[in-house]
């Protein structure tokens, strides 16, 4: 769930921001400049934004709740970001007023990087918005947004001092929140991937029913992590150097790593086809806030659709033995068939007091829907926290649903798991 921490921390930068650019504009700014100059600034500062949730910084899944949501925010903070340059770039005056010496006014052309900043973030914000554009090709050029990011830097640090001062109140923040992103660019780009990989080699590759699971073995320390959460996987070799985020579905406790990838593309059906035993593998994170074991309810409902299976299954793993949940869990799936590791969450569900398995098979007519859930459900359905993850019709439909029969919000917990 997205928690509001972080959102008041982005409202809060912008207006502080906003009051002193406001209260201390300088008495020879006119209103248009003003007003121009305070949303350049804005677009600035959510731009920055976007730059330091880039860094993946497990003090920021805390305030947003989870890598997921930080991409969420990431990617409107990039919107609003080439929004308010649009505007700013037609409304600020293109001219210096009358009176105003040229030369003292002018030490870089500020417009033309503005101008080159501008078309490379409109461009760049349309490649990442065109889900029709595949990852691998939208991966590389988005890293243009650096340099874009750069360009902004030097387009407002060398703008004629009549348009923007420097050392004003408003001015120190854009200077500070320059310095900040800045590190935070160069810790993405150099920093990010040495600190956080670790290595692993291939064990076995095992084909199942429209999935493959993929067992890593550590070459050094095991990763830790905790059931629910998420790992990037970048396979090494010619051809595999493209990281795909996948949640872990093995337990904590297990001297193995493994992941089972739903095959949707090219990557995975390459993955199921010909990926062999031996091969080494680099593994970052974990990521992810998909946690059934913090909550204060102990009645719970955990809906997972196809390989949205994979989080609970390392929760189901990972479950002790003197686990006092109530867990009602239901898996959705078109047939017994293509229900992966159906045997398991059986012999699972036979074995433990605390856990009721509903196995969903649509092809018999059985959905994942709220007004089955009232049927089987031994308690009201707000007495319960929810956990979903599955196709993203499915929870937005089950999400819905729930809110209309009084379920709050904070009680249901997706994986939203969408990076672009």
């Amino acid at each position: 769930m997205l928690r509001l921490q972080g959102i008041n921390a982005i409202i809060a930068l912008v207006g502080v921001f906003a009051v002193l650019h406001l209260a201390f504009a300088p008495e020879q700014h006119s209103l248009r400049t003003t007003l121009s100059t305070l949303l350049g600034g804005i677009g600035f500062l959510l731009m920055t934004c976007s730059v330091v949730l880039a860094t993946r910084l497990e003090v920021f899944e805390e305030m947003f709740g989870g890598l997921d949501r930080m991409y969420q925010v990431h990617r409107v903070a990039g919107t609003f970001t080439a929004v308010f340059a649009l505007v700013h770039f037609f409304s600020i005056p293109k001219e210096l007023p009358a009176g105003v010496d040229p030369i003292l006014n002018s030490t870089f052309p500020s417009a033309q990087i503005g101008m080159a900043s501008m078309v490379l973030l409109v461009i760049g914000l349309f490649v990442a918005l065109n889900r029709k554009i595949s990852y691998s090709r939208w991966r590389n050029p988005h890293k243009v947004m650096a340099l874009v990011y750069i360009l902004v830097i030097g387009h407002f640090m060398n703008a004629p001092g009549i348009f923007y001062e420097r050392f004003s109140a408003s001015g120190i923040v854009l200077i500070l929140a320059a310095l900040i992103g800045t590190i935070a660019l160069i810790y993405t780009m150099f920093g990010m991937n040495k600190r956080t990989a670790m290595r692993f080699t291939i064990e076995t590759v095992n084909s199942l029913e429209r999935a493959t699971e993929v067992v890593l073995k550590p070459v050094g320390d095991m990763l830790k992590f905790k059931p629910g959460q998420f790992a990037f996987v970048e396979i090494q070799g010619k051809g595999w150097s493209e990281p795909h985020p996948f949640t872990i579905s093995s337990a904590p406790n297990e001297r193995r790593l493994r992941f089972t990838m739903k095959v949707l593309g090219d990557w995975t059906r390459k993955v199921r086809e010909e990926l062999q035993p031996g091969r080494e593998v680099i593994v970052r994170g974990p990521y992810g806030r998909f946690d059934a074991s913090k909550t204060e309810r102990k009645k719970q409902v955990w809906i997972a659709g196809g390989i949205g299976l994979t989080p609970f299954l390392s929760k189901l793993r990972a479950m002790s033995a003197d686990d006092n949940r109530e867990i009602n869990f239901a898996y959705a799936a078109r047939n017994r068939e293509e229900a992966i590791f159906l045997e398991e969450l059986e012999a699972v569900a036979a074995d433990r007091s605390n856990l009721t398995l509903y196995p969903l098979f649509s092809d018999e007519g059985d959905f994942a829907r709220v007004d089955a859930a009232k049927e089987r459900l031994p308690d009201e359905l707000t007495e319960y926290e929810y956990f979903i993850c599955g196709p993203k019709p499915m929870v937005d439909g089950l999400m819905k649903d729930l809110k209309k029969e009084g379920v709050k919000r904070k009680a249901i917990h997706v994986e939203a798991f969408e990076f672009r």
